[in-house]
């Protein structure tokens, strides 16, 4: 078994829909940019609030790929 090390980048993904949305769109983006993607971690939830409602879900993902 080969011994790895990974790197993660931070980004924000936002969405009106829902939060699976949210984070969707972050890990489709940093795959646009980074080779290897191969995991997240959920860092953050919030949302913005438009006339009393739930207007956007903002997720922060810490995002993982493989150094090569």
């Amino acid at each position: 078994m080969a011994d790895k090390v990974y790197k993660k980048i931070r980004l924000t993904g936002c969405s009106s829909e829902s939060i699976e949305s949210a984070i969707n769109l972050a890990v489709a983006k940093s795959d646009e940019s980074v080779r290897g993607t191969s995991w997240f971690e959920l860092v953050e939830l919030r949302g913005a609030v438009n006339d009393g409602k739930v207007a956007e879900w903002q997720a922060t993902v810490d995002v993982g790929f493989k150094v090569e």
